[in-house]
């Protein structure tokens, strides 16, 4: 329903007098244009993409042997499923209730006033919205039963065959398998990097924004200019998802994996850096040939390009770990005091990676992180510290004064509580703050309109616009060790002994 329309008008609009046309999909608008989307559709479309990878999550989560409450979460699960297929149906039934409609105008060939209506009416997309609807209903009314014929089992009170009734049998449901989460997740956390890709084909990485016939876009298939660079990408994310299935991780994968994700990372730094642009030749109304450099600006495509790159360092991540348990259960060659000594090292780890961040600030309270790169006119510069720079008289800003206070609390924080799970989140936390942080910077892009006299008493003036500089290389740096060191400090807890699968008894045992 991202292409198929939920509601549309029924007018061609390549016939004269070319009425315009509604089409709805699911995000409300026509396909991917995100400015008309409608909010109560959106939401809907977000709460079926998180229902779905929760429900592969609550498969390997809901075990007794891996989760405390495996039944409460099951239910929640349940429930939620529940209520959102009541809210789909709602919001299907508020918009074919209000189906959208246009009143236009417009001049024909021959100079005379055309106007009509454009009235939207229930397309195929209204039947797939509802099928969805059910599934969602279905769903949550499978999962609260068997969650009750589970918890019938555990608690002795199912019904046990015997020879007087042999037709009625025990409900089938079996033990959940012991397996390893991370395992998985590094096998799908590939294809989500897939799923970006491929919507960058539809999805602008930049776009010149609206310039007629002169407008030209960049998307994952690339322009001429940037063709070997996206070919590159595109076979490195491909490689990586397939090889996930067919080598069910290994330790030289997740390495490469991981590694991959990074040069996506610098790939669309460089890119960042340096965007688009295309030298335009017009003729104005005298006659004379003008010509204009026509830069395109990072578009929705940046967030995918950066959700597949972080979505490989996890799956590489996730492989290394399960690949250093598979080897602990597997060989059981690790004793206490190798455990200890493990532990240790990642202690000493997430004490040292927030210093790698303290520093990246540091430095580049000296080195821009965002430079215009102007050196005739007004210079944009902001570094750690905002707008503030040494040669500036303007005062530090105050939310980059509070993530300095942040960054430096949980640096001197990790000196003392490497290995607790409140340190660990919070520097986890502060890292994706930062990486939203540097994301914003570039979506939205500081801007300077400034203009001036020159000696001769010519007016001159211009547009500044802020691209990303060494220094925003050293703050992705800085998140990712801050990252990194939550992560260390979640493997250097002790493990709790897991609890064995309670299985069925086996009849005559």
């Amino acid at each position: 329903m991202l292409w198929v329309p939920v509601a549309a008008s029924s007018e061609d609009i390549s016939e004269a007098p070319h009425p315009p046309r509604i089409i709805v999909t699911a995000l409300g608008g026509p396909p991917f244009d995100l400015e008309e989307a409608r909010v109560s559709m959106v939401l809907v479309a977000v709460g079926v993409v998180v229902c779905a990878v929760a429900s592969s999550l609550i498969s390997g989560r809901s075990r007794p042997d891996s989760h405390p409450w495996p039944d409460v979460v099951g239910r929640l699960w349940s429930v939620g499923t529940l209520i959102l297929g009541a809210c789909a149906f709602l919001v299907l039934a508020a918009s074919l209730a209000n189906l959208p409609t246009i009143m236009w105008d417009a001049v024909d060939d021959r100079g005379r006033p055309v106007f009509g209506t454009v009235v939207a009416q229930p397309a195929v997309g209204a039947g797939l919205w509802a099928i969805g609807g059910l599934c969602l209903l279905a769903a949550g009314v499978c999962g609260l039963l068997g969650g009750h014929r589970r918890s019938r089992v555990r608690s002795g009170t199912a019904h046990v065959p015997d020879a007087a009734s042999p037709s009625r049998t025990e409900p089938r449901v079996t033990a959940w398998p012991r397996g390893n989460r991370t395992h998985r997740l590094a096998q799908r956390l590939p294809w989500v990097a897939v799923a970006a890709w491929v919507l960058m084909i539809w999805i602008p990485i930049f776009d010149s924004g609206d310039h007629g016939d002169e407008r030209f876009i960049v998307t994952s298939l690339g322009s001429l200019e940037f063709l070997p660079t996206l070919l590159l990408a595109w076979a490195v994310v491909l490689i990586c998802a397939a090889t996930a299935r067919a080598f069910s991780p290994f330790s030289h994968w997740s390495f490469v994996a991981g590694l991959s994700g990074v040069g996506l990372l610098i790939i669309e730094i460089v890119l960042l850096a340096r965007p688009p642009r295309e030298r335009v030749w017009v003729t104005d109304s005298a006659g004379e040939d003008r010509s204009a450099l026509i830069v395109a600006d990072p578009s929705a495509g940046v967030l995918l390009w950066t959700l597949g790159g972080c979505a490989l360092i996890a799956a590489g991540v996730c492989g290394f770990i399960s690949d250093r348990r598979r080897i602990e259960r597997t060989t059981q060659r690790r004793t206490p005091g190798e455990a200890a000594e493990r532990s240790r090292r990642l202690r000493r780890l997430a004490r040292l990676l927030p210093l790698i961040t303290l520093t990246a600030w540091v430095i580049t309270l000296f080195i821009p992180v965002i430079d215009s790169f102007n050196d005739s006119g007004p210079r944009i510069i902001m570094t750690s510290l905002g707008d503030w720079s040494l040669d500036s008289t303007t005062p530090p800003d105050t939310f980059y004064l509070v993530l300095w206070a942040l960054i430096i609390t949980i640096a001197v924080l990790g000196l003392f509580f490497p290995s607790a799970r409140w340190w660990a989140a919070a520097a986890m936390l502060i890292g994706a703050l930062i990486v939203v942080l540097l994301i914003g910077l570039v979506l939205e892009p500081p801007l300077l309109m400034w203009d001036g006299q020159l000696p001769d008493g010519t007016p001159t003036g211009g547009m500044e616009i802020g691209y990303p500089s060494v220094g925003y290389g050293l703050w992705l740096v800085g998140a990712a060790a801050l990252i990194s060191a939550g992560i260390c400090g979640l493997l250097a807890q002790t493990k709790r002994p897991r609890p064995a699968v309670q299985r069925p008894p086996v009849e005559g045992v």
